[in-house]
């Protein structure tokens, strides 16, 4: 088997990555040029309202780079996760950019299209036949949970793109998809050791995560070889340590040895990592242990309301002093004024938080009790339409500008506000109420794969 090379442009498209690391990269005999495109860590919301969390202009940089450079060098280009959260909507999204792409650049690739949004009625079935369970302590899901869902994507393996290939795809556009997958695909596909296809994928997925000095996204490289795989960053002045690539192996998993995937685990208890000079190193031991049972993870959202934000400081010194008590008693006050309009405290979810006290720790702050010189304010109110939550955060606002308190000397209000209008609304809610395991008869079972180019009659092709 020769070797073969796989390039992470970047640890998430629109990121970018630099024009120098990437030239660099694709003079080394690039096998594939691939980019993970999402992830759950911005929350719910972008899976809920289908938006993307990266904006079309860095989104369209980097895939125009990419496109071009699999034009070039007549390799696939893989994008997984679409989007943000791989919802069809947000696969649609990235469609379009590439269609852009393909005029502005006079040529006509085969596209493949992954669609992975489940309907509720795919989720009953499954509920019905016992092949959903949680994914962590969790509830097990149920048929209210499946209706009340508002949007739910299947997390693909390696498989599909690899369908893809073989229905001559010069780009593959993926829905929510693992993210190692999307790397190993390539190399699975063509006899490498499964264990190091898998481990290698999982290394680059984050791109420069692997990269010193770090200095914001860039390209990493992935070679395989018969028994171990290397990775070297794209950026010839640049380096990868044994350090950062052992560490990336634990990073975003709940087990130092295990990583699993749709079609089985992934074992590092034996791997070793070497550095094989300055900017390379050389990983060896990963194991694969096959799953007799496919499976797919599922995430999905329920809408819960509206959002309204009103943010706002002080550095009065006794008002900060006395800032849990003040906002006990501004809490008090909201709860009555609400209730005057005829908004009832169950009508809505208010969360008031002080930044620079306990905001992100909560009652779990070790130093809670130490006096800031000054501290922000932050008000969330959440309600079933965006009047009520507007009208209840417009309260709040009245409450924490204009409450006595004890000592004040302020008469015309306690707040330093940095914005007018000084109360934004946030549109749509979302929480996550599917975190789950389906198992699934088939790898393809939870995709709907579409076969297009975008430009007709064909002139250029990327594969010949």
């Amino acid at each position: 088997m020769r070797p073969i090379k796989i390039m992470a442009a970047s640890g998430m498209l629109g990121y970018g990555f630099t024009e120098k690391a990437f030239n660099h990269g694709l003079s080394l005999g690039i096998d594939l040029i691939a980019c993970d495109a999402g992830s759950a860590d911005p929350g719910p919301y972008y899976l809920g309202s289908g938006t993307p969390f990266v904006s079309r202009i860095a989104v369209k940089r980097d895939l125009s780079l990419m496109i071009r450079g699999g034009t070039q060098e007549k390799i696939p280009v893989f994008i997984g996760s679409a989007g943000g959260s791989g919802s069809d909507k947000q696969v649609d999204w990235t469609l379009e950019i590439i269609r852009e792409i393909c005029n502005e650049q006079n040529i006509y690739p085969k596209v493949a299209v992954l669609r992975t949004e489940l309907r509720p009625e795919q989720l009953v079935s499954k509920i019905n036949s016992g092949k959903i369970s949680p994914l962590g302590p969790i509830k097990n899901l149920n048929k209210k949970d499946a209706s009340e869902t508002h949007k739910v994507v299947s997390m693909i393996g390696a498989e599909p793109f690899q369908q893809a290939l073989e229905e001559g795809a010069d780009i593959v556009i993926a829905g929510r998809s693992s993210d190692a997958a999307i790397y190993a695909a390539l190399p699975l596909m063509r006899g490498a050791d499964p264990g190091l296809s898998w481990h290698m994928g999982k290394i680059i997925e984050c791109g420069a995560q692997v990269i010193e000095p770090r200095e914001g996204q860039d390209c990493v490289i992935g070679t395989i070889y018969h028994d171990y795989f290397t990775i070297e960053p794209g950026h010839p002045d640049r380096r990868c340590t044994r350090t950062r690539v052992a560490a990336h192996t634990l990073y975003e998993n709940p087990s130092p040895y295990e990583l699993k995937e749709p079609s089985g685990t992934l074992i590092t208890k034996s791997a070793t990592f070497e550095q094989i000079d300055e900017r390379v190193v050389r990983v060896s031991g990963s194991k694969w242990e096959p799953s007799s049972t496919y499976t797919v993870k599922l995430e999905g959202v329920k809408k819960l309301g509206f959002r309204t934000v009103f943010f706002a400081g002080t550095r009065d010194p006794i008002l900060v002093s006395g800032i849990n008590n003040f906002i006990e008693a501004c809490q008090t006050r909201i709860e009555r004024d609400s209730k005057a309009i005829g908004i009832d405290k169950e009508d809505y979810m208010l969360n008031i938080k002080v930044y620079g006290k306990d905001a992100v720790m909560g009652a779990n702050e070790p130093l809670r009790d130490q006096n800031a010189h000054e501290v922000g304010i932050l008000v969330d109110v959440v309600s079933n339409d965006q009047d009520t939550s507007k009208a209840v955060c417009a309260k709040a606002r009245y409450s924490l500008l204009h409450t006595d308190f004890p000592g004040r000397m302020c008469i015309s209000g306690n707040l330093a506000i940095p914005f007018s209008p000084s109360d934004l609304s946030a549109g749509e809610v979302y929480e996550f109420n599917i975190w789950h395991i389906m198992e699934c008869n088939d790898p393809m079972e939870p995709v709907r794969m579409e076969l297009i180019i975008p430009n007709d009659p064909p002139k250029v092709r990327l594969n010949g």
